[in-house]
């Protein structure tokens, strides 16, 4: 199951994500409509409850009519880090991380700073690794010269995966000071632990960082990673 924070244009995102890199998964795709920090509540005021329970009760999802639990091997939750907006906790987002950290249980939270768009950064005038937005930017991030949808698609195969290796490598120097082709899983506390002691607590901003290539790594292995060269 994939769960989303938007609506629509994420799921637009995985789908060609998943389409150019091959990646064949059945899957369930829900969207829980508000950020990170009403999940958070929602699982505060009802510790006990299940995710999967939980996504049913309170996203009125049609697509898990006749599904139960055991019917779900997986749970991702992609989530932005909305450091902008008012409900804005750091403890909160370290609190999700350690309850959301097996996909087989009560799911795998993976963040993307600041918007999973930032797939779509493709910043030629700057050396990806270091390319950072300031958090108070918010949503207004995605008005910024992105790739298009369109334009990820017509992308060359090796061009793409160029564009998701570069995510690898930054998040391999966010967390190892290597921008090299991660040699093993990198955890998600991990990554933002590394962006809250070198980008947002020092300089109110994060390093530019999609999750959906952190999810290949973590569903494909490291071994996949050859293919994306």
């Amino acid at each position: 199951m994939f769960v989303f924070e938007g609506e629509k244009q994420e799921r637009q995102y995985l789908h060609v994500f998943l389409d150019r890199l091959s990646v064949n998964i059945d899957r369930i795709e829900i969207a829980w409509c508000t950020h990170i920090y009403n999940l958070h509540k929602n699982l505060k005021d009802d510790l006990g409850l299940d995710t999967f329970e939980l996504l049913k009760e309170e996203c009125s999802a049609l697509s898990l009519e006749g599904y139960g639990r055991d019917d779900i091997a997986r749970i991702y939750l992609f989530f932005d880090y909305d450091g902008h907006v008012p409900m804005a906790d750091n403890e909160v987002i370290k609190e999700m991380l350690e309850i959301f950290d097996n996909e087989t249980d009560k799911g795998k939270l993976l963040l993307s700073y600041p918007m999973l768009e930032a797939l779509a950064d493709n910043n030629s005038d700057l050396n990806f690794k270091d390319i950072t937005t300031r958090i108070e930017l918010g949503g207004d991030y995605k008005k910024l010269p992105l790739l298009s949808l369109k334009k990820l698609k017509e992308l060359s195969l090796s061009d793409f995966g160029c564009l998701v290796g570069k995510h690898l490598k930054k998040a391999n120097f966010l967390v190892n000071g290597q921008y090299e082709n991660p040699d093993s899983l990198i955890e998600q506390h991990d990554i933002f632990n590394a962006q809250l002691t070198k980008h947002i607590n020092p300089n109110k901003e994060v390093a530019v960082l999609s999750a959906l290539p952190l999810f290949y790594l973590d569903y494909k292995g490291v071994s996949a990673l050859t293919s994306l060269n």
